[in-house]
C-alpha cells in the first residue's frame, strides 16, 4: 500500500511539475509573440527626426540647414500619416468596409476600388515627396542636394523592396515549406518521426 501511495505521489508531483513548467514557458513566450505582432509605430516627429539626423551626418548640414530639412520632412511625414486610412497602419484596415478578408465575398469590385484608392494614395505621396524635395533643395548647396538625391533614391528603393517582400509574404499566406496548403477546413496531417 505504501508503494502505491509513493508511486501515486511521485506521479502527481511529476505531472504538476510538468504542467507548471509548460504554463511558465507559455507565459514567457506570450510577450515575445505579442511584441512580434505589434511593432512600435513611430510618430511623424520621430520618423522626421531619424531621417533628418541621418541627412545631417551624411550631408554635413549646418544647424540652420538641419532645422529647415527637419521641418520639410516633418511636413511630408504628417501628410503621409493623414493619407493613410488608419495612420501608418496601412491600407488594409481602412480600405475595406464590409470586410475584404472574407474570401470571395465582395469579389472584384471591392478589389478594383481598393486598387484605385491605393493608386490615389501613391500619387498623393509622390506629390508630397516632390514638395518636400523642393523645400530641401532650397536649403542645401548643389553638392549637398546631389548627394541627397542619391540617398533619397536609395531610401525609396529600400522602401519599395520592403513593400514587395510584404506583398509576397501576404500572397503566400499560410503556405507550408513544401508549398502545399492544406484544404480549407481540414487539419494538416501530422507526420511521426
Amino acid at each position: 500500500m505504501k508503494k502505491i501511495i509513493l508511486v501515486l505521489a511521485a506521479a502527481i508531483f511529476t505531472f504538476s511539475s510538468a504542467m507548471a513548467q509548460d504554463t511558465t514557458s507559455t507565459q514567457a513566450q506570450k510577450p515575445q509573440q505579442e511584441h512580434r505582432q505589434q511593432p512600435k509605430r513611430l510618430t511623424p516627429q520621430e520618423r522626421a527626426q531619424m531621417q533628418a539626423d541621418r541627412l545631417k551626418d551624411s550631408l554635413q548640414l549646418t544647424d540652420e540647414q538641419y532645422k529647415k530639412v527637419y521641418k520639410a520632412i516633418l511636413n511630408r511625414e504628417k501628410e503621409v500619416e493623414n493619407m493613410m486610412p488608419q495612420g501608418r497602419g496601412g491600407m488594409r484596415g481602412g480600405m475595406r468596409p464590409g470586410g475584404m478578408g472574407g474570401g470571395m465575398r465582395g469579389g472584384a469590385p471591392q478589389v478594383s476600388r481598393v486598387n484605385t484608392e491605393m493608386n490615389s494614395v501613391q500619387e498623393q505621396m509622390k506629390a508630397s515627396r516632390e514638395r518636400c524635395d523642393k523645400k530641401i533643395k532650397k536649403s542645401l548647396t548643389e553638392e549637398q542636394y546631389a548627394k541627397y538625391q542619391v540617398i533619397e533614391a536609395q531610401r525609396l528603393k529600400q522602401q519599395q523592396e520592403m513593400m514587395q517582400r510584404m506583398r509576397n509574404r501576404n500572397r503566400q499566406g499560410g503556405q507550408r515549406p513544401g508549398g502545399q496548403r492544406p484544404p480549407q477546413g481540414q487539419r494538416p496531417q501530422q507526420t511521426s518521426n
